[in-house]
């Protein structure tokens, strides 16, 4: 419930009337108001969906900026990933964490994905201070609107090492390899490993009252800051496949560092141009699925796939 009174104090009023009536009607007290707009876009209300871009939009553009470092490719990663949300809002589950840490997951993602066809940041400007967004001692006033989960997280991570607390936001806010890392501290490709590796850990018994983590959470809280890569990062993901102990762990690491991403910069309203292209092409998405040409062509491929298996029971 914190996020939410957090993004409406960034957010405010949009700039642009949203085309959509933001009146949404509640289906269940017990989720938090993100996981309700989801719920309520999982059913094809494109009300919801507007008031969830409206609330988060602004702060999902930050988080693409910061990783891509170009405004232009950021609007193209939050308009893609925002298309996701409308089309995958049935796969969110309000068991495995809070709907933010799910939006934010997606975007981050995706920016990522953008960030490597990029091959290298063409402007060589950092657009988030990641020692800013760590510091203690900030305004008590804008503490206080955090969610008490995020404050947890956000002084763990403040109270590492230097070196280890840049290693570990360079890592997650831009999306830094290892070796890009090691440029960007000056340092031996070794020592911005382990830096990110330890500033983890030292999170990790933070965060669980002291107890040391297993080799799995340690495994897992780098694959979620995006620290894993190459052989051990595809080593993970089979793992991950058949052991739902390490989808867990991810999961656990994933939402706290997701909750790091109140601590940006205030981002502004929502963009309504990125809504406008969204809206349009949701519409034109319906147009094509409502056209008797569509349903004729996917009735005559089920009504194959249905043939090609009597054949194949009954030889």
């Amino acid at each position: 419930m914190g996020e939410i009174l957090n993004l409406r104090r960034i957010v405010g009023k949009p700039t642009a009337p949203l085309p959509l009536d933001s009146r949404i009607a509640p289906t269940s007290v017990s989720l938090e108001p993100l996981a309700l707009l989801l719920t309520e876009t999982a059913a094809g209300n494109e009300r919801a969906f507007a008031r969830l871009y409206e609330l988060t939009g602004g702060r999902m553009l930050a988080i693409a900026r910061g990783i891509v470092g170009r405004a232009d490719v950021a609007e193209d990663v939050v308009q893609d990933s925002f298309l996701r949300v409308w089309r995958w809002a049935h796969r969110y589950d309000p068991d495995k964490g809070p709907a933010y840490a799910w939006l934010v997951r997606i975007v981050r993602n995706r920016a990522l994905s953008a960030r490597e066809q990029m091959h290298r940041r063409e402007d060589g400007h950092c657009e988030l201070d990641a020692e800013a967004l760590v510091q203690p001692g900030r305004d008590p006033a804008d503490q206080a609107m955090r969610s008490e989960e995020a404050r947890q997280v956000n002084a763990c991570l403040a109270n590492l090492p230097l070196n280890h607390r840049r290693s570990v936001a360079l890592v997650y806010f831009e999306g830094l390899t290892h070796r890009e890392l090691a440029e960007r501290l000056d340092v031996q490709l070794g020592t911005a490993k382990s830096w990110v590796r330890r500033g983890l850990a030292q999170m990790g018994r933070c965060l669980s009252g002291g107890a040391d983590a297993d080799w799995r959470e340690l495994m897992a809280a780098q694959y979620a800051a995006g620290s894993l890569q190459g052989a051990c990062r595809r080593g993970f993901e089979r793992r991950r496949e058949r052991d739902a102990r390490y989808c867990h762990a991810v999961d656990v690491w994933e939402n706290r560092l997701a909750l790091l991403t109140e601590f940006l910069p205030d981002a502004g309203p929502a963009p309504s141009g990125i809504w406008n292209r969204v809206a349009q092409q949701i519409q034109r998405e319906r147009l094509y699925l409502s056209r008797p040409r569509f349903w004729q062509a996917t009735s005559a491929l089920l009504a194959l796939a249905v043939l090609a298996l009597l054949v194949v029971v009954l030889r």
